[in-house]
Formats: structure tokens, C-alpha cells, sequence
């Protein structure tokens, strides 16, 4: 008697769970697509003399999308974050609307965001690196800019996409068949700091693949802000100037950034600053799973005087334990000029991808 209970239990649990497959979701609850990127992180070493160690959460995206048409999508990302004084907060990372719209001639895979969307920029710099969760890139780091912003902004494409094997193998992200680009205009504070004035910074990004039939990985891009720092009274200049060149192939990706700045995204200062960063990441023969990173920043806070440069060295190993899931283990160490105590520590994340 036990056991035919049993199989009218699981008979019954069979064919709720076929309804549920087959029912049709609430209008609301179509098209939506629910995923998470999460950088669980260990750090040991010193910084400005002092030691320090401890787990952090240096990255918490819960991103939600949905397709209202296929024309309009929308996307919001809290972000949980830890605060300076140790408190884990939950903050609004981006919340936008998405227009896609036919192609005009040789500029196609047309769309424009608006609310607080993508910086033009690091999207794009991010999907050629793939170490973001082990740290900022060049500016950001140096305080010249962040990754999104409130404001309106254009993205396409030059001459359609490249083929789905480069895409499958080297990269699919901003694969633009003789480049890409993105222009907008922005409140210029960050998604992390209120608008302190009404100034509004003009932001844009141009890429070319000049040979993409004999060298598809290879791309040259520039970028560029013209705007205010986020001050309420007399904001300085903040312009930047940044020149990237790009060679990305199935075992390897290598880059080069040069940047030439004014100022910075807070105001706090209209120095004249400079800035280059060497990047290489190569896939083991043996083994594509595990790769090897090296990383070298040079970096001017301000050309008018001498004394500040800082040299910036980063080798890593990681392992990719499935897709877009890695674990990282690097070396970092931050070379200061004049009587200042060297930076360093060692590091190792679990970047969670879903």
C-alpha cells in the first residue's frame, strides 16, 4: 500500500511540474531574464605602511532584464557594495531603457540607452581585458572616471558584425565588423555621486578593425570626455584623452592604453595628468582553462611637478571553472616615488558568472 502511495506521490508531483512548464507566466513576468556577477574576494598585504587582510565583496550585480518588445528592453542592476567603513550597502548600478533601430547604411546593430547606463568606455575596455574582478582599469583606478552615469547615449556598430566563429572563439562583445562606437551626452557625477552643478559632459568612443579579414583582432579605439569636474562653484576643466590599441586572438590577448588628462570626474583637482598600461593575458596550450595575466600602469597625477610617479605591476594565474567562472590568484605591487613606503598584496577571487 506504502509503495502505491508512493508512486500516485510521485505521479502527482510529475504532472503539477508539467503544468507549471506548460502554464502561461503572467504578462509581467515574460521575457524576463534574471542573472548575477559576483567578485568574492581575499586580500592580504600593506598599503601606506600599514598591513591589512580580510574577504570583501568587491563586485554584487544582480541584473535583471526584460524584453518589453523586440525593440525596447530595459535592465536594472542593484549593486551590493561595501562601504569604507565595512558596511555592505545595496546600491542602483544601472536602471535603463534600451531602443533598438534599423540599420542606416554602414552604421548598423543601432540602440540608445537612457537613464543611467553604460559609460561609454569601460564596457568596452572590460569585455577586451576580462580582469575586472581584479581590479579597475588605468583611469578609473587613478579617480579620472567610473563605469556608468546618468544620461542618453548612441551605440552601433561599422559595417555589420564579425563572423560567428571569431565571435565564438576570440570575442563576442562589441564585435563590430569594421568597428564600433559609442557618443553621449552625461550629468558628468557618476552613478555614485549626486549632480553638483549643471554642467553636462560629452563623452564618446570610436573603434576601427581596419583588417578584419587578415587581422580581425586587431583594433585601434579612442576615447574622449569634454566636461566639468562635479563641483558646485567655479568646476574646473576635466577632459580626457585616451588612445587603445587592441590584439585579441583565440590563445591570447594583448593591449596598450595611452591616456593624456585634464582634472577629474569629482573636481577635486584641474592637475594635467598622464598615464600608460600594458596588458597581456595567454591560455596554456596544454590547458585553454587556465591563464596567465601580466599587467604594467605607469602613472602621472601631475605634469607640473615631479615626485609623483607611480608604477603599477599585476601577474596573476586563474583557472576558468566553467564559462564565464574563474578563480584568480595574483600579485600586485604599487611603486611610489620619493620617501613613500611601496604598496603591495597578494589577492585571489572567485568571479561568479550567471
Amino acid at each position: 500500500m506504502r509503495k502505491w502511495g508512493l508512486v500516485l506521490f510521485c505521479l502527482t508531483l510529475w504532472a503539477g511540474l508539467v503544468r507549471a512548464e506548460t502554464a502561461e507566466l503572467p504578462s509581467g513576468l515574460r521575457g524576463i531574464k534574471i542573472g548575477a556577477l559576483w567578485y568574492l574576494d581575499y586580500k592580504a598585504g600593506e598599503k601606506s605602511g600599514e598591513s591589512y587582510n580580510g574577504f570583501s565583496i568587491t563586485r554584487g550585480y544582480i541584473n535583471i532584464k526584460k524584453e518589453i518588445t523586440p525593440w525596447l528592453k530595459v535592465r536594472v542592476t542593484p549593486d551590493v557594495t561595501r562601504t569604507s567603513n565595512g558596511d555592505v550597502n545595496v546600491r542602483i548600478k544601472y536602471l535603463y531603457a534600451r531602443l533598438y533601430f534599423p540599420n542606416l547604411c554602414f552604421i548598423t546593430n543601432n540602440f540608445i540607452e537612457i537613464g543611467q547606463i553604460h559609460f561609454p568606455w569601460l564596457d568596452f575596455k572590460e569585455a577586451i581585458n576580462g580582469y575586472r574582478c581584479q581590479g579597475t582599469m588605468l583611469q578609473e583606478r587613478n579617480h579620472i572616471f567610473n563605469s556608468a552615469d546618468q544620461g542618453i547615449a548612441w551605440f552601433g556598430y561599422f559595417g555589420g558584425e564579425m563572423p560567428e566563429e571569431f565571435k565564438k572563439k576570440v570575442n563576442k562583445h562589441y564585435a563590430g565588423r569594421y568597428g564600433s562606437f559609442s557618443i553621449g551626452i552625461f550629468n558628468g557625477s557618476g552613478y555614485h555621486a549626486a549632480e553638483m552643478n549643471n554642467n553636462k559632459a560629452l563623452e564618446g568612443r570610436i573603434t576601427i578593425r581596419p583588417l578584419p579579414d587578415v587581422l580581425p583582432g586587431l583594433q585601434f579605439s579612442y576615447f574622449g570626455i569634454y566636461g566639468k569636474g562635479n563641483v558646485a562653484d567655479n568646476p574646473p576643466d576635466w577632459y580626457v584623452n585616451t588612445l587603445y590599441v587592441s590584439y585579441e586572438a583565440p590563445l591570447y590577448t594583448l593591449t596598450f592604453t595611452y591616456a593624456r588628462d585634464k582634472g577629474c570626474q569629482s573636481g577635486k583637482d584641474e592637475n594635467n595628468k598622464q598615464g600608460f598600461s600594458w596588458f597581456a593575458r595567454v591560455k596554456m596550450p596544454f590547458n585553454p582553462k587556465i591563464e596567465l595575466i601580466g599587467r604594467y600602469d605607469i602613472w602621472d597625477n601631475n605634469l607640473d611637478q615631479t615626485g609623483d610617479i607611480e608604477r603599477r605591476v599585476i601577474t596573476g594565474i586563474s583557472y576558468r571553472l566553467y564559462k564565464n567562472n574563474l578563480v584568480l590568484l595574483d600579485y600586485e605591487k604599487l611603486f611610489k616615488e620619493g620617501n613613500q613606503p611601496d604598496d603591495y598584496f597578494i589577492q585571489t577571487v572567485l568571479q561568479i558568472s550567471f
